[in-house]
C-alpha cells in the first residue's frame, strides 16, 4: 500500500483540459440564466455555489426581491467537484440544528422544481481506534437523543458486515447513524434554482461582478449597488458568497475577512463490486473518510501539509490541480489498512480542487458590523453542501429579520475581531492548524498550538513566569491554571515539523496541556481545586483583563443608555447588572455597567460631555457587544460616542473572604464594599469595584495599563493565591453564573435564563415587548442548575431527563470543587408554560455518554448571592 506505487495507477478516464494553472473540467451545469439584469433588488448573491444557491431560493420563498450574479456557470468554484458526503452527530448543537434543515429543505426543493436534488440516506459509520474516541462518539450519540437523530454502537464484526471492505480486527468499536448520506451538488443547485425561480428569484450566469458601490457622504457608510460586466444593480444588501474568491469580493469594500484557499482532494478507486450499496465511513484516528457510488470508493482525508493556494484564478471555475500523492499518499496508506481490498485496486481518477478554509474550521456568516448590508456567507471548510441547506435558510432569516432563528454566534463573522480579520499571521497559522487537526477529538478543553500571544494582557509575563498555563479566549490569552515550581510558556507555532520547519524543542506546553485532553477529571484537577478552594475559603487573585471594557459618552449617553440596557442605571459610584437585547428580545450581552463622575472618567483617560458609562462584558464577547450596541445606537441615530478600551485597562478580580483585608492593606483608605470608588494602591489610582462573581463579596481592580505592575506587585505581596480561568468557571457554576454561547445566547430571552428581574417592565428599550410578554404569560424554556455525583464529569451535551422523559440538555459543565458535586447548566423545555412547581417536583437524571445519573435541579444555585 505504498502511495508511489498506487500513483503509477491512476487511470484518468474523464474529459480534461490541461492548463497553466492545473486541470479544467470540460463539463458544465445547464442554466436558468436570465439576459437583462433588473435596475434594483433587494438583495444580490454574488456566487451560484451551494450557498448562493440556498440563499437565493430561500430569499425567493420569503418574498424578497433578489438576485444571485455568478461569474461563470452554477456550481462553478469548489461546489462542482465537493464529494457531498452528510452526517448529522457533530459536537455543537447547534450544527446538529443546521444539518437537520436538510430533511424540510430539500424535500419541499424537490416538490416545487420536480427535480431531485441527489440526497440519499446510505448511512454512516464512525470508526473508533481508541478509548478516548469512542467516549467522543458516547458524546455525540447521546446529545443525537435529544435531537431524534438514531445511531447505535456495533462491534467491528457488524460493522463489517455492513461494509464489506473494513478489516473489523483494525479497530474496536464503530457508532453506526442509518441517516447519514450523501448529496450531488450539481443535482441540488439545479433544483434550488428552478424552485427559486417559481418565487420570482433571479439568476445571472456569465456575470462577473466588477465593484461594489459604497456611499459615505452621509459620514456612515451605505451599499448604494454592484457594477457588472452587463450593467449595474442598485441595492443596499449585498452577500459575498463566491467561495475561495470571497476574499476578492471582500476587497471591492475594503475589507479583510478570515479565509485561506487550500488544495483539497479525493482519489475514485476502480471497481470493488463489494463496495456497493454501503454506508459511508469517517476514521478520525486516520483522518480518512469513505463515501461511496457506485461500485468505487471516493477516499478524502485531512493531511499535515496541505497544499496552500496563494490566489486561484478568476477564469478557474472548473479547474482542477495535479494531484501530489507525496501528500495526499498517507490518506491512500490509511485506507489500506483500513481496507486491505485496497491493495490490490487501482486509482481511476482522482479530483483536487480548491477549498475555502477558516481559522476556526466554522464559516463565515452574517453581516458584517463594518460596512451595513454587507453579509459574509464563505469559509465553509468543505462542509458547504451538507450545511448549505441549515445556513441558507437561517441567512435569509438574518438578513430579513435582522437575526437568524438559531444561536449562530459560532458562525457569525463578529466572533472575528477587527485585527482578526486582517492578521495574516493569525489566518495563515490558525487556518493551517485546523486543517490538520480536523478530525481530532473535539476535548472540552482543547488548546491551540498555532498563532498564540496575539493579546496579552499586562499582567502576562509575570503569570506565566509564576507557573501560568495558559488558554486562549479569542485573540486573548488567559491563565487556565497555576503549575508549582515550574512554567510551561508557549512557543512560536512550529507547523507540526511541515514545510521546512523544524519541530520545537521546547515541549513544556503541549505536554501539559495533553493532560487536559480528556473526558475524565484531569491529572491537573488537583491544582485546579486548590485554587478553587483558596477562593472560597482564603483569598485569590484572577487576571480578567480580557474582558471587553465600552466607554459609553456623548451628549445623547444618557438616552443611548436607556436604550441599550434593559435595567435602570444607577448614579456615579454604584454599578448595575443589566442584559442588552436584540429587537425579537432574545439576549445580546450580559453586563455590568458603572455610571462615571469626573474623576472616574479621567482615570480612563477621556473626558465627560453629559453623562458617561463604563461598561464591562464577559470574556469572549467585548467585540460583538461592542459591534451590536455601536449598531443599534447608529440605527436610533444618537450623538454618543462608544469608545473600545479593552487594552487599555487591565483587571484583577481578588476574591475570598480575605480579599477585603487584603485591599484594607494596600489600599490608601478603607474600601466600601457597597459602592465602587477610585482608590491608590502602590502610589497608582485605579477603580475598586465590588462584585460577586463566584457568590461570594469579592472586587474587580480596574487599572490603566502602564499602572498594572506596581498594583499586582503590592497585591501579591500582601500574600495571595494566584488563581486561573479553570477555577473561576467551577465558582461561577456554583453560583449558577452566566458564561456568553453557553449560559445565554441570542436564541435566549432573559425570562428562560432567569434575567428577567434586571428587565425594567416599565421602561422602553431594544426588545422590551418581547419581555414583557414573556414575563405576562410565562415561557416554555427555563434555565436551571444541575447537581449529579462529583466522579461523574460534566463537559455540556449532556442530555436532561424528566421523569423518564428527554427535556432538554446541558449547555455546560464544571466541577464544583467546594459543593464536591459535578454542575450542570442548561434549559430545561416543555409543551406548556414552566413554573417553579414544574421545575422543582421532577425526578430528574443527566444522562452522559449514555449512561443516566441521578441529578438534583436548583433553580437558583446554592451559591447564588
Amino acid at each position: 500500500f505504498v502511495a508511489a506505487l498506487i500513483m503509477f495507477r491512476v487511470l484518468l478516464k474523464r474529459s480534461l483540459i490541461k492548463t497553466n494553472n492545473g486541470l479544467l473540467f470540460s463539463m458544465q451545469p445547464a442554466s436558468n440564466s436570465i439576459l437583462n439584469l433588473p435596475d434594483e433588488a433587494d438583495v444580490v448573491i454574488i456566487g451560484g455555489g451551494s450557498l448562493g444557491c440556498n440563499i437565493l431560493y430561500q430569499l425567493s420563498t420569503l418574498g424578497i426581491n433578489s438576485i444571485l450574479l455568478e461569474r461563470d456557470k452554477i456550481t462553478s468554484g469548489t461546489t462542482w467537484h465537493s464529494n457531498g458526503l452528510f452526517w448529522r452527530l457533530r459536537p455543537n448543537d447547534v450544527e446538529i440544528e443546521l444539518l437537520s434543515a436538510i430533511d424540510t429543505v430539500l424535500p419541499k426543493v424537490e416538490k416545487e422544481s420536480d427535480l431531485s436534488t441527489g440526497y440519499e440516506t446510505n448511512g454512516g459509520l464512525f470508526i473508533a481506534r481508541t478509548e478516548e474516541r469512542l467516549k467522543e462518539y458516547k458524546r455525540l450519540h447521546t446529545i443525537g437523543k435529544y435531537f431524534g437523530i438514531e445511531s447505535h454502537f456495533i462491534s467491528p464484526l457488524e460493522a463489517a458486515a455492513m461494509h464489506p471492505l473494513l478489516d473489523p480486527t483494525s479497530f474496536s468499536a464503530a457508532l453506526y447513524s442509518p441517516k447519514d448520506g450523501r448529496l450531488d451538488p450539481t443535482m441540488m443547485c439545479t433544483a434550488l434554482v428552478k424552485a427559486a425561480l417559481k418565487y420570482q428569484g433571479k439568476i445571472a450566469e456569465s456575470c462577473p461582478v466588477i465593484d461594489i458601490v459604497v456611499d459615505s457622504s452621509m459620514g456612515t457608510k451605505k451599499i448604494r449597488g454592484v457594477k457588472t460586466r452587463h450593467g449595474f444593480i442598485k441595492t443596499n444588501c449585498v452577500v459575498n458568497s463566491a467561495g475561495v474568491w470571497s476574499t476578492h469580493v471582500a476587497k471591492m469594500v475594503n475589507l479583510d475577512i478570515p479565509l485561506l484557499a487550500f488544495k483539497h482532494a479525493y482519489a475514485i478507486t476502480e471497481s470493488i463490486p463489494e463496495a456497493k450499496n454501503t454506508p459511508n465511513v469517517r476514521d478520525h484516528d486516520a483522518s480518512i473518510c469513505y463515501k461511496t457510488l457506485g461500485d468505487s470508493i471516493y477516499i478524502g482525508g485531512y493531511e499535515m501539509n496541505p497544499e496552500l493556494l496563494k490566489t486561484v484564478p478568476s477564469d478557474f471555475s472548473f479547474g482542477l490541480y495535479n494531484l501530489d500523492y507525496n501528500i495526499f499518499g498517507i490518506h491512500i496508506e490509511n485506507a489500506c489498512r483500513l481496507s486491505p481490498i485496497l491493495n490490490t485496486v487501482g486509482i481511476k481518477s482522482d479530483i483536487n480542487g480548491p477549498e475555502a478554509f477558516t481559522p476556526d474550521h466554522k464559516p463565515l456568516l452574517g453581516e458584517d458590523p463594518r460596512l451595513p448590508g454587507m453579509f459574509h456567507a464563505s469559509g465553509f471548510n468543505s462542509a458547504g453542501i451538507m450545511l448549505g441547506p441549515g445556513c441558507g435558510e437561517q441567512l435569509a432569516k438574518w438578513i430579513k429579520n435582522g437575526r437568524p432563528d438559531l444561536a449562530m454566534h459560532a458562525y457569525d463573522i463578529q466572533r472575528f475581531s477587527p485585527n482578526l480579520c486582517s492578521g495574516k499571521r493569525y489566518i495563515t497559522e490558525a487556518t493551517h492548524e485546523a486543517y490538520a487537526t480536523n478530525y481530532s477529538i473535539v476535548f472540552p478543553n482543547h488548546q491551540p498550538l498555532a498563532a498564540r500571544n496575539l493579546k496579552v494582557s499586562q499582567f502576562h509575563e509575570i503569570l506565566v513566569e509564576n507557573g501560568a498555563v495558559m488558554e486562549q479566549s479569542q485573540e486573548w490569552e488567559r491563565p487556565a491554571y497555576f503549575l508549582k515550581g515550574r512554567a510551561a510558556p508557549v512557543s512560536q507555532y512550529d507547523w507540526y515539523g511541515c514545510y521546512g520547519h523544524n519541530e520545537n524543542t521546547d515541549k513544556r506546553y503541549p505536554e501539559e496541556i495533553k493532560k487536559e485532553y480528556t473526558f475524565e477529571l484531569s491529572s491537573n484537577h488537583s491544582l485546579i481545586r486548590e485554587e478553587a478552594l483558596s477562593a472560597r475559603k482564603d483569598a485569590a487573585l484572577f487576571d480578567l483583563s480580557h474582558f471587553g471594557k465600552m466607554l459609553l459618552t456623548g451628549q445623547d449617553a444618557e438616552r443611548a443608555a436607556k436604550w441599550l440596557f434593559t435595567s435602570e442605571i444607577l448614579g456615579p459610584n454604584s454599578f448595575t447588572y443589566s442584559c442588552t437585547l436584540n429587537d425579537q428580545g432574545g439576549l445580546e450581552g450580559f453586563l455590568r455597567i458603572v455610571t462615571l463622575d469626573e474623576r472616574g472618567a479621567k482615570l480612563l483617560g477621556c473626558g465627560l460631555e453629559g453623562k458617561g458609562y463604563y461598561i464591562i462584558t464577559e470574556g469572549t464577547t467585548g467585540h460583538r457587544v461592542f459591534c451590536h450596541l455601536q449598531r443599534q445606537m447608529q440605527r436610533q441615530g444618537f450623538k454618543a460616542s462608544l469608545k473600545n478600551v479593552t487594552d487599555k485597562v487591565g483587571v484583577l478580580l481578588l476574591e475570598g473572604p480575605k480579599s477585603l483585608k487584603i485591599l484594607e492593606q494596600v489600599a490608601d483608605f478603607p474600601v466600601n464594599y457597597e459602592r465602587n470608588a477610585t482608590v491608590t494602591i502602590n502610589g497608582h489610582a485605579c477603580r475598586v469595584m465590588p462584585v460577586s462573581s463566584i457568590g461570594m463579596k469579592g472586587y474587580e481592580l480596574y487599572i490603566p495599563a502602564e499602572s498594572c505592575t506596581a498594583v499586582y506587585n503590592k497585591i501579591t505581596d500582601a500574600g495571595v493565591k494566584l488563581a486561573g480561568y479553570r477555577a473561576y468557571c467551577s465558582l461561577n457554576a456554583e453560583k449558577g453564573g452566566y458564561i456568553w454561547n453557553y449560559d445565554i445566547r441570542t436564541q435566549d430571552g432573559p425570562v428562560e435564563a432567569n434575567l428577567g428581574d434586571i428587565c425594567n417592565s416599565e421602561e422602553n428599550y431594544i426588545g422590551c415587548e418581547a419581555v414583557r410578554h414573556a414575563k405576562k404569560i410565562g415561557t416554555t424554556r427555563k434555565r436551571a442548575v444541575f447537581h449529579v455525583d462529583a466522579e461523574t464529569p460534566l463537559w455540556g451535551l449532556e442530555v436532561i431527563w424528566r421523569n423518564n422523559e428527554i427535556v432538554g440538555f446541558l449547555r455546560r459543565g464544571n466541577l464544583g470543587y467546594f459543593l464536591n458535586a459535578s454542575i450542570g447548566i442548561g434549559y430545561v423545555n416543555s409543551s406548556n408554560v414552566i413554573d417553579e412547581e414544574y421545575l422543582t417536583k421532577g425526578k430528574y437524571e443527566i444522562e452522559s455518554m449514555g449512561e443516566r445519573h441521578s441529578a438534583k435541579l436548583y433553580v437558583k444555585a446554592p451559591l447564588y448571592c
